[in-house]
């Protein structure tokens, strides 16, 4: 979802795949080693300039983690930040820059308790609750705070509210804010290029969701742009999530046919593909990692660090995560995986539940309480997941760590928590 790896604006439009416990089944030689030398170093080369992908931060301030060590080998990884491209972004209206709060209208009558709570005066309660500054029609209640009524909650005050408000998809930017992964809204805005004040009012103004720290007052952020570019520069920026680049080093002293049954899912599935190149880094001065973009199959391959063409959009629905997760293996996306009444009966029939410790190619789902699937991933090794947090133009294809996934969907005792599928074949 790193710790609470600086996030983006990550929108949580997984629908459930399933409805009950019960139904949550989800499903998942060497041609001269000089020429596959020269051929993985370009690969290498070539995936570190993703067009999608910016860095988060100059060289010199970047880090190279190392994972534990498992039946995977060897795994570093560094961070960098992706960004929605400006065609898409435009793709998307500015949002109005008038604060909207919705409430469904048969339960208004709790709205007045709950500002209270949440520490508003009574002078400014009087005011937004007047009869004639609150809107009504069949479904809903508006209320249109100012701008000093939102900046003057503290950031307990607005977790309560806003809470509140997340339960209504009305409230869109409650219910999909931006999630900051990291420990500060510095930190995710370093070298973002947004101005200081810029950054400093979505500081002022985010607020604790879960474990999550998030920001959902983007029409009052956007209503102190100084103009129409100033604002869609804001809105690129609020799109910025944190994914990983990760490698898996090889040396000499590894056992290539131990890996290889790990990355083959002990199927064999790809061996001939990976044992040389494999082998050619461990016997190739100077090189020592395979990048691990070359290490999953075909289709996430391709997807990885890239955000959806509209050309998926012929479908009538776009790819969310449990089509990514069941299309992991696949060369080709099986769009029929969009109808959740398809998916839920290929997984009963095609997947078995598993305990950890998980291996590449699980299928983890996340799980509520009252058994909806709001979340697939692939697992790939040690806590690295292949994921799609989300349906829209908007949400990548990434890298992901289990504790950053975690943190976006509350997996914590009592709320939701994550069951592992493993294909029969």
């Amino acid at each position: 979802m790193s710790g609470r790896q600086s996030s983006s604006r990550l929108f949580r439009t997984c629908m459930p795949l399933v409805s009950s416990p019960d139904l949550i089944i989800l499903q998942a030689q060497n041609h001269g080693a000089r020429l596959l030398a020269c051929l993985a170093a370009l690969l290498l080369a070539a995936s570190a300039g993703t067009p999608a992908a910016e860095e988060a931060a100059s060289p010199h301030k970047n880090e190279l983690h190392t994972s534990a060590e498992g039946p995977w080998g060897r795994i570093s990884y560094y961070y960098f930040y992706l960004e929605a491209p400006d065609y898409v972004v435009e793709k998307f209206p500015l949002p109005s820059t008038t604060t909207r709060w919705v409430f469904n209208v048969d339960e208004f009558d709790r709205a007045g308790p709950l500002l209270k709570k949440a520490g508003m005066t009574d002078e400014a309660l009087e005011r937004l609750l007047a009869p004639k500054r609150v809107v009504k029609d069949d479904h809903h209640a508006y209320l249109f705070p100012s701008t000093a009524d939102v900046q003057n909650l503290s950031p307990d005050g607005r977790s309560l509210i806003y809470t509140e408000l997340a339960r209504n998809p009305a409230n869109v930017f409650q219910y999909s804010p931006v999630f900051f992964l990291t420990d500060s809204v510095e930190e995710w805005a370093q070298d973002s290029g947004l101005q200081p004040a810029v950054v400093s009012m979505i500081s002022r103004l985010s607020y604790k969701a879960g474990n999550a720290l998030v920001f959902s007052d983007i029409p009052l952020l956007l209503s102190q742009a100084e103009s129409v570019s100033a604002a869609r520069f804001i809105m690129r920026k609020l799109t910025r999530v944190r994914t990983l680049m990760a490698q898996l080093e090889l040396g000499e002293k590894d056992s290539i046919p131990d890996l290889l049954n790990y990355w083959s899912t002990g199927l064999g599935l790809r061996q001939k593909e990976l044992e040389p190149l494999m082998k050619a880094i461990v016997h190739t001065r100077g090189l020592s990692h395979l990048d691990m973009l070359h290490l999953v199959p075909p289709l996430p391959r391709k997807l990885l660090y890239t955000y959806p063409d509209v050309s998926y959009a012929s479908e009538g629905r776009l790819p969310d995560c449990h089509w990514t997760s069941l299309n992991f293996y696949n060369l080709r996306p099986q769009s029929f995986l969009l109808d959740t009444r398809l998916a839920t009966s290929l997984v009963k029939q095609d997947f078995d539940k598993v305990e950890p410790p998980y291996r590449y190619g699980d299928v983890l789902m996340f799980i509520t309480p009252d058994g909806r699937a709001i979340h697939s991933a692939t697992y790939l090794a040690d806590d690295i997941l292949f994921t799609k947090n989300g349906s829209n133009l908007l949400t990548p294809w990434l890298l992901m760590r289990l504790p950053d996934l975690s943190k976006l969907y509350d997996i914590a005792p009592g709320k939701t928590h994550i069951v592992g599928f493993r294909h029969k074949k």
